[in-house]
């Protein structure tokens, strides 16, 4: 988590998909099957009310929604949380989606 922490605010390129799969590839280096990578299989995620099947991941679909999502009149706060959210709840990657 440090250094995905360090990675990111010290990264001067716009946030983009590419960006995001290299800040996973730091967080989920010792966690994940393919850190970096985008989840192409499905698959359940236990959660506190039982088992949940994300939807298969599109990466066009996540590029144009991150795209979406930036050029909105939200607040910097606002976007962080609803990428965070969205980016959890699709469970974008194999492993460190939080």
């Amino acid at each position: 988590m440090k250094r995905g922490w360090q990675f990111a605010i010290n990264e001067k390129k716009p946030l983009d998909l590419n960006m995001e799969k290299r800040l996973n590839a730091i967080v989920a280096r010792d966690t994940a099957v393919f850190p970096g990578y985008l989840r192409n299989g499905s698959g359940g995620v236990e959660t506190y009310r039982g088992e949940f099947e994300p939807p298969m991941i599109e990466e066009g679909q996540e590029q144009e929604y991150l795209k979406q999502l930036l050029v909105s009149d939200r607040t910097a706060t606002d976007k962080a949380l609803t990428l965070m959210y969205h980016n959890m709840r699709q469970q974008m990657f194999y492993d460190g989606n939080k």
